[in-house]
């Protein structure tokens, strides 16, 4: 019981700390609207996506939501640093719970917090007019969403643990999710790509989660949805491997 309050305590620090940064989040809103008003509508008439019979606004929705996702929980993982900079780590570290309880409430936080804007994302692209499936492909893409938030909530953790500075996770961090997402399929269909940039493209595993979304709320795919599930769920696994491992390392 000890360590499941543990965990709920980290959680609602990390809940607590989102809500009132509302400069924050409305500055990572603007990304996905910008991509969506600008590119979705504005830039749909002019792109061809062969004989799929839907809008490219539609088919962007999917990678504009993992983008809002992808962003939201790797950044989140600077929060390490913070804790640290301020000495809340140190404090923490030297509580009587497992390190693995603090990256529980730190990874459930920081996800929860990218699950929601994700759904925030998705919300907004029906009110511009993005109309998706099935009631239960709406439902499953939730799932991906939450695995998504897990697993770069973990990486940017991970990340954060070899570091010292959260100015050195930024840089590091802008370097390394622009090239995932722009890599990953969301803009364009995975087909039209050079055989040589298909195979850097099939090796990131954003790109499973893009296509897997596409998949379930507009029934387009390139990529076998079962195999996306099982490389989201392997990553999502891996992740919280790594990120346990690399925190239980760390000096405060």
């Amino acid at each position: 019981m000890g360590e499941l309050k543990a965990i709920y305590t980290i959680w609602l620090r990390e809940m607590l700390r989102w809500r009132r940064d509302r400069a924050g989040f409305l500055s990572s809103m603007m990304q996905p609207l910008f991509w969506l008003f600008i590119f979705g509508v504005g830039m749909g008439r002019s792109v061809r996506l062969g004989g799929s019979g839907v809008s490219y606004l539609a088919f962007l929705a999917p990678g504009v939501i993992a983008q809002n996702i992808l962003f939201t929980a790797f950044f989140g993982g600077v929060s390490v640093l913070y804790d640290m900079e301020f000495g809340f780590l140190k404090e923490i570290l030297v509580a009587p719970i497992s390190r693995g309880a603090i990256v529980a409430g730190k990874v459930l936080g920081g996800a929860t917090t990218a699950f929601i804007q994700g759904l925030i994302v998705l919300g907004l692209s029906l009110l511009i007019g993005v109309r998706y499936g099935s009631p239960l492909g709406l439902a499953a893409s939730l799932g991906v969403m939450a695995l998504l938030s897990m697993a770069f909530m973990a990486l940017g953790l991970a990340l954060a643990s070899g570091l010292e500075r959260a100015a050195s996770f930024q840089r590091i961090g802008r370097f390394t999710t622009m090239p995932m997402w722009f890599l990953s399929g969301a803009l364009w269909p995975l087909d039209q790509s050079p055989p040589w940039l298909r195979m850097i493209i099939l090796l990131n595993p954003l790109t499973y989660g893009v296509d897997a979304l596409r998949t379930l709320l507009i029934g387009v795919n390139k990529i076998n949805i079962a195999l996306s599930l099982a490389v989201l769920i392997a990553f999502t696994l891996l992740m919280l491997g790594l990120g346990t491992y690399l925190f239980g390392r760390k000096e405060a």
